[in-house]
């Protein structure tokens, strides 16, 4: 049954916090189940509509091939390949610099991806990769089932070639982040045309500490959370763990905080054998990520 779970695992199932084997592998046979389903009805319509609003048609379904590349990345960073979710080239009613996204509801056990449809023949559009974009996204998918925002963003963003995406991914993790960033300096913006061309004695300095204190709150938020993911790391190694980023990728935050405040090995082993005995996630883990040579529970 274990190593059956492991394998679930690394095909892009994570269970949610307190569930039963049982209840983990009943879930994603229900989500392969209805995936099938999905896809047995688009190739006798050809077109369906999916969460109420969003059309879908089997000829700009991606081909499997192009996901498989970012499942490459996502292997190599966090030891999982995800294939059942998926993907369609999107060509109506989309932004002017949106590249694509993954859409999903657990209720429905279901999700699927949607890209620009430029994608169809390139690598690269604008200041986005292809395959980056999907490796993002499908960690998402993955863990989804945390219900943990606040490092959701860092472990997605690690699949960034970019050394400043992967530094700075996690700065916008509400869509509120977004506005508040970009409103005040609007607002600067806006108070400088006013001074120049109608009121010169309009003051400017209050829009100047506006503009910069909601940037330098994420970048001091996003600070803090490298710092804990990084604290868990570096003990990890410490433990002669090896395969540390597939294990933090699968952490909470409070875990990761409690495994940063790890001062040896003995107290390693009590904790992960308590996260063992309570969570099937870390069960998964140990069976994994945790050979006997690297422990001694």
């Amino acid at each position: 049954m274990m190593s059956q779970i492991a394998e679930l695992d690394a095909a892009g199932f994570m269970p949610v916090p307190g569930e039963s084997e049982e209840m983990f592998v009943s879930r994603v046979r229900g989500i392969l189940d209805r995936h099938a389903q999905f896809d047995a009805l688009l190739a006798e319509n050809k077109t369906l509509t999916v969460f109420g609003e969003i059309t879908v048609e089997e000829r700009e379904k991606i081909p499997p091939e192009i996901i498989a590349r970012a499942a490459d990345v996502t292997w190599e960073l966090y030891k999982f390949r995800t294939s059942h979710v998926p993907g369609f080239f999107l060509s109506r009613s989309v932004g002017l610099l949106w590249g694509g996204c993954l859409i999903g509801d657990p209720d429905e056990n279901f999700s699927l991806f949607l890209i620009r449809n430029a994608f169809r023949t390139r690598e690269k559009w604008l200041f986005y990769r292809r395959t980056e974009l999907f490796a993002h996204e499908l960690c998402h998918s993955m863990r989804l089932e945390l219900r943990e925002t606040t490092l959701e963003e860092h472990f997605a963003y690690q699949t960034s070639p970019s050394a400043l995406r992967r530094y700075l991914g996690n700065c916008f993790i509400r869509d509120v982040d977004a506005v508040l960033f970009v409103v005040p300096a609007l607002l600067l913006l806006a108070a400088t045309l006013v001074r120049d061309f109608f009121w010169g004695a309009m003051p400017v300095g209050p829009f100047w500490i506006l503009a910069f204190v909601y940037p330098l709150f994420l970048l001091l938020r996003n600070a803090a959370s490298r710092r804990v993911v990084k604290k868990a790391a570096r003990k990890l190694k410490e433990f002669g763990i090896t395969e540390t980023d597939a294990i933090l990728f699968r952490c909470t935050r409070e875990e990761l905080c409690a495994l940063g405040a790890l001062e040896n090995r003995e107290q390693f082993d009590r904790l992960i054998l308590d996260l063992g005995s309570r969570e099937l996630r870390w069960k998964i883990i140990i069976e994994r990520f945790i050979t006997r040579e690297n422990t001694t529970v």
